[in-house]
């Protein structure tokens, strides 16, 4: 396994390489007529007094399990080694503040000055001084939900089905009816499905009530597909295809999908991101309401944050070729448990 070095996180941000349209895993050749360009927009080292903690505990590996943008210069994780928020100046990668959040945080998000974090069986809302505001308890059937989501003033859980609950509006509103699809900021319910060996399907249930539906082919065969989020006219998807089936190994690529009012268009890009996964994190990528894409990469040396923005395929830069070829999951370098007696 290739050691990744410090230079790697800082090659990040610096210029990096013209995409080509090969080895998609996702698509038949020349489908996509646009790309994502690939910039740095911040870098953090672990482990550091300013920086962000991680440790290893038997059977996982703890560090940043989520992250949000909160405005042009900062950023925040969010710590399942300390249950704590980090708020971090993006320039400098350096923390600037953190607070004490309940213990074993899955996921958070960030709306209108307030930190919205979710817990086994709650979301608690915290000011940006860490005070905690409000808790939203959710029923016992949903402890296994990994995600959250804020669209029009509501907390909603984004199930591991694939669908999603209405848990709480800030005007007091709540209903457990369980919505088909993840909403996304468009207001637009997203659902994926694998419908064959080499395809999958993209269902949209819009905000004015009609549902769209088209399926995609790819040149290897589906392990998943993932809902990142959706603009009005763009949806963003995570798709895994099999590289090996026996030992498991998947690929993953960013897919951008063109979108109507009345219809699901074609593919326009795809993008294969890097395999490193040095912590397991609930939320790697984010759909910006300019609808860039920010990613979050964790290497052995710390978290870069990264921004992906469709542009011309012979303008796009890709990450340079020491982050793709570096790759490193956590499964590999557990503390195992020791057997007892």
């Amino acid at each position: 396994m290739k050691k990744i070095s410090f230079f790697l996180m800082a090659s990040v941000c610096m210029p990096l390489l013209a995409q080509s349209q090969a080895a998609s895993g996702t698509t038949p050749p020349n489908a996509s007529k646009t790309g994502f360009s690939v910039a740095c927009l911040s870098k953090t080292p672990w482990n550091t007094p300013d920086g962000v903690p991680y440790r290893q505990v038997p059977g996982a590996n703890l560090g940043v399990t989520s992250f949000e943008l909160l405005d042009n210069n900062r950023a925040a994780f969010l710590s399942d080694a300390t249950s704590e928020i980090l708020i971090i100046d993006k320039t400098s990668g350096r923390t600037q503040s953190k607070f004490a959040v309940v213990p074993a945080p899955r996921d958070f998000v960030y709306d209108q000055g307030f930190f919205f974090v979710l817990g086994e069986n709650q979301v608690t809302v915290y000011t940006e001084q860490g005070s905690a505001v409000k808790n939203m308890a959710f029923p016992d059937g949903l402890k296994g939900v990994g995600r959250i989501f804020r669209y029009n003033n509501a907390t909603w859980l984004l199930l591991p089905s694939g669908n999603c609950m209405l848990l709480a509006a800030d005007d007091g509103l709540s209903n457990t009816a369980i919505y088909k699809g993840w909403i996304t900021s468009s207001g637009n319910f997203i659902n994926t499905a694998i419908t064959g060996h080499n395809t999958y399907s993209v269902a949209v249930h819009t905000v004015d009530g009609k549902d769209l539906v088209q399926t995609f082919p790819t040149d290897k065969k589906v392990a998943g597909v993932y809902v990142v989020g959706s603009t009005a006219n763009r949806i963003m998807l995570d798709v895994q295809t099999y590289v090996t089936e026996s030992p498991i190994c998947v690929e993953r690529h960013l897919v951008s999908i063109s979108m109507s009012g009345s219809e699901i268009g074609e593919l326009k890009s795809d993008l294969h991101v890097p395999d490193l996964y040095y912590v397991l994190s609930d939320k790697e990528l984010s759909v910006a309401p300019d609808g860039t894409v920010i990613e979050m990469i964790t290497t052995t040396q710390g978290v870069v944050l990264v921004s992906l923005t469709e542009t011309e395929l012979s303008r796009a830069l890709t990450y340079p070729p020491e982050l793709l070829s570096a790759k490193y999951h956590f499964n590999d370098h557990l503390v195992q448990v020791r057997e007892q007696k």
